[in-house]
């Protein structure tokens, strides 16, 4: 028998398919041992080497707040807390006027050496709208915040003088106050104008010219009765310069007869309260002086504008040391203006009011006039007051010296 037969016989083909498969199964088995091994290897090391990196290099820190010992804050009430508010609705706008203050001034000085994000918050009980801002403090720095908050429109239907309180407040990130404060305040009448020293706020009495109140309309339809067909048109664009000129005549006449007419007189009512009665000045608004028809001469004067303005006209108001009168350009921004001084009312008649404005302009030194122009007052964004319609308030009749001793 050769070698291969006997070799034959004694492995035959089921044994040796049977000795296949378990070799077969045994590399696998071995291979997965290995690779979960090696897989749990890897594993280990790199979780190891990220805590190693987390341990040896951790990330930057936030930094630390700096201590409320370094920061200061120092509150001031320039105008000493009295708010008017024909002037405080301009008074962080382009056309602010000239002689007038924040209602708060906050300093803030930062003596540490990293800066300090603020928020302040400010507003007047009852009388303004919530107001915030968000500042940086650089290191070793001190700034100061002009706090004007926006003002309700109840400041502008208030017809006396009120108290209130003030409320300013910081936080920070890290804490949400730091800083608080609560100061009284007063809130002046709408009809209260600071004049400034030198009548430097002289242009603001454009507020107090209300074209679109309820009783200057009235005044206008009274007054139709005097001009032709009963028909306003204001500056007409055809005709000569001589007939434009006589219709702006017949209209401010129309106008003047309809207040004769309602019996207007005159009556001092110009004193206020606070600090600064010396350059502060009560003006009644036109609703106020048309609805009592008594006035007196700055008050039948923005009266009189208002008509004006109503109509398309360009009205002036004039003030002089002690007194005020009105004008109307007789044509578009001209130089030719018809003056009339209306404290004549009741009984005197439109020449008489002429001539006493006359009068005024001369015997008065130019430097001495104020002329404020209500149309460049519109320009500059010094609007009407808000009115309110039916509302009228009886006004502290008074005398002050220094206001009213050459009124007529």
């Amino acid at each position: 028998m050769s070698r291969r037969n006997f070799a034959a016989q004694k492995y035959s083909a089921p044994t040796l398919r049977a000795w296949l498969i378990a070799s077969l199964a045994i590399i696998f088995v071995l291979s997965a041992a290995l690779g979960g091994s090696w897989l749990y290897f890897f594993h280990t090391l790199n979780g190891a080497h990220v805590a190693s990196l987390a341990t040896a290099t951790p990330g930057p820190a936030a930094p630390p707040s700096v201590s409320p010992l370094l920061v200061t804050h120092q509150l001031d009430l320039p105008g000493r807390g009295e708010v008017f508010p024909a002037l405080a609705a301009s008074a962080s706008g382009t056309n602010a006027a000239k002689d007038y203050w924040p209602l708060a001034l906050l300093t803030i000085s930062n003596s540490g050496d990293r800066p300090v994000l603020e928020t302040i918050s400010i507003e007047i009980a009852g009388w303004s709208r919530p107001q915030q801002q968000t500042i940086v403090i650089g290191p070793r720095e001190t700034r100061s915040l002009h706090l004007n908050p926006e003002l309700l429109p109840a400041a502008y239907t208030n017809d006396e003088i009120r108290r209130a309180m003030l409320y300013v407040r910081a936080g920070t990130p890290a804490a949400e106050t730091v800083y608080a404060q609560s100061r009284p305040v007063l809130i002046h009448g709408a009809s209260d104008l600071y004049w400034g020293q030198r009548f430097s706020n002289a242009q603001y009495v454009a507020r107090w010219v209300t074209p679109h109140d309820d009783e200057v309309l009235a005044l206008i339809s009274r007054a139709k009765r005097w001009v032709p067909n009963g028909r306003f048109s204001g500056y007409r664009v055809a005709g000569s310069s001589a007939q434009q000129a006589a219709w702006v005549r017949q209209q401010s006449a129309a106008i003047f007869q309809a207040l004769k007419d309602s019996g207007i007189t005159y009556v001092s009512s110009i004193f206020t309260f606070g600090d600064f009665v010396g350059q502060a000045q009560r003006i009644r608004l036109p609703r106020e002086t048309l609805k009592l028809t008594n006035a007196n001469c700055i008050d039948v004067s923005v009266a009189f504008a208002s008509a004006l303005e109503n109509l398309g006209l360009q009205p002036v108001i004039v003030i002089v040391p002690g007194h005020a009168f009105v004008g109307v350009r007789l044509a578009p921004g001209s130089e030719d203006v018809l003056y009339l001084d209306l404290t004549v009312l009741p009984k005197g008649t439109l020449a008489a009011g002429v001539s006493r404005a006359q009068d005024w302009m001369k015997r008065v030194a130019p430097d001495k006039v104020l002329t404020i122009d209500i149309a460049a007052a519109r320009l500059l964004k010094i609007y009407p007051l808000p009115t309110r319609s039916g509302s009228t308030s009886v006004q502290t009749a008074a005398v002050a010296s220094d206001l009213n001793s050459s009124d007529e």
